[in-house]
């Protein structure tokens, strides 16, 4: 037997906050919702072009698609025509950046600052060391890029860069590059001839870059690693049981164990037919730009025209995954660990879905529809603070046995909790009824 209680419908608002989560509004000018109880208020202007959101720690503002501001107790971030233009306050770093243009970091912890605006640069050390310079014209830094100094004058025609007790020259490179130093050596008259050495890890040589190279690697390692490259016509690399070979370059192409002759794996025309066994099981061949696949005893992926689609599964003893793909950047699938279920599926341009059900029975998801910019970008939800938001039509959000939905930029609202449903039509008309209960 079903029982539902009588629907009842008013202007304005119906009942205290505490019982509709809707506000006096008037679609698209103005939409509001707040939900007092929860310490959540928000306000929609302009359809989907201004948006405001309050939360218990957390307060949102999209100015789309031109800006967009997130603040939090210790954190502040804000968006200008994303990603263009950005600012980051967090507790330990501080930055900001203009595209390539311009860009400042201050790491509050170490008490450093890098700082670039056009070709000129300056930053401070931990120390409180200051650099800067005009690349290319003159300057230095400290403590960046690996060493300890790097000083150049007119690049590439000078630059000498320190590293402990390690010295490198570069004259007009790559050309000329002289290194000494804590057991290294470097020499390098390119594309003639170069030596690199490290006594005791490496020695490496070429001649004619970059048709021959020579090189002694890994020499403290388990099993030294010798290669021999003469381009495109021979080439070898052994180390220890592991061996390779090939020939006349793209043509024949061959690894293997020499303890296990099983584990191979042969190149004929590379990229376009590959075969081979690796040491773990996995299993793979493929016919470039046809067909591709590779198995093993937790896993079995196949794709056809580059990865134009193809489908994937694996698992283990505590995940178990399946995923589809279809031109590139449409997926869906299921992913099982640790008793969470996750479902999802990204079917550009028209839909996008997450579903994660707990152990406990709860759940957690959302539905958008439209998804016009699949991208992702410095943080995951920046294209879609910015623009996605401008086309959805359809939007859908549920946790914790709340469940609201939006259509058409506010102008119907659902929120549902438990048994008790409210629905709103532009912000200005409010109904309020109970959800159908099975008594039997």
């Amino acid at each position: 037997m079903l029982v539902c209680a009588a629907l009842t419908g008013c202007v304005g608002i119906a009942g205290p906050a505490e019982e509709n989560p809707f506000r006096l509004g008037l679609w698209p000018l103005y939409t509001s919702d707040a939900r007092t109880w929860a310490g959540v208020r928000e306000t929609r202007t302009l359809g989907p072009f201004l948006h405001w959101e309050d939360q218990a720690d957390q307060r949102f503002f999209e100015a789309r698609p031109v800006y967009s501001s997130i603040r939090a107790e210790r954190d502040w971030r804000w968006d200008l025509l994303y990603p263009i233009a950005a600012h980051r306050v967090q507790p330990d770093v501080r930055q900001t950046w203009l595209l390539l243009l311009a860009r400042s970091r201050a790491d509050l912890l170490r008490e450093t600052r890098q700082t670039n605006i056009g070709l000129g640069f300056s930053g401070r050390t931990q120390q409180g060391k200051r650099y800067g310079g005009v690349f290319p014209l003159m300057g230095h830094f400290l403590e960046r890029f690996g060493f300890d100094r790097i000083q150049f004058f007119l690049w590439p025609l000078f630059a000498r860069a320190t590293r402990g007790g390690y010295t490198e020259t570069q004259i007009l490179w790559p050309i000329f590059k002289f290194g000494r130093g804590e057991g290294r050596w470097k020499l390098s008259v390119w594309p003639l001839f170069g030596l690199k050495i490290r006594e005791g890890v490496y020695k490496r040589y070429f001649f004619l870059w970059p048709f021959i190279f020579r090189a002694h690697e890994r020499l403290d390692g388990r099993y030294p690693r010798h290669s021999l490259f003469i381009l495109p016509f021979y080439g070898r690399r052994d180390a220890g049981p592991f061996a390779s070979r090939f020939y006349l370059l793209p043509l024949y192409m061959k690894q293997w164990d020499r303890r296990n002759p099983e584990i191979q794996r042969l190149s004929l025309f590379w990229p376009i037919y590959n075969r081979g066994r690796e040491a773990d099981g996995r299993e793979y061949w493929s016919l470039q730009p046809f067909y591709a696949q590779s198995r093993s005893k937790q896993a079995r992926k196949t794709s056809v025209l580059l990865g134009l689609a193809g489908r994937s599964e694996s698992h283990s003893d505590t995940v178990e995954e399946r995923q589809s793909h279809a031109f590139w950047v449409n997926r869906w699938g299921t992913r099982k660990e640790s008793g969470v279920e996750t479902r999802y599926a990204n079917l550009w341009p028209f839909y996008r879905s997450l579903h994660i059900q707990r152990e406990d029975g709860s759940e957690i998801g959302f539905v958008r529809w439209p998804y016009l910019l699949p991208m992702r970008g410095l943080e995951p939800d920046g294209w879609d603070r910015h623009y996605n938001k401008l086309f959805e039509l359809y939007g859908a959000r549920w946790q914790d046995g709340e469940r609201r939905s939006s259509l058409l930029f506010g102008l119907r609202e659902v929120r549902r909790v438990r048994d008790l449903v409210w629905e709103s039509w532009g912000g200005f008309i409010h109904l309020r009824r109970q959800a159908a209960v099975d008594l039997n």
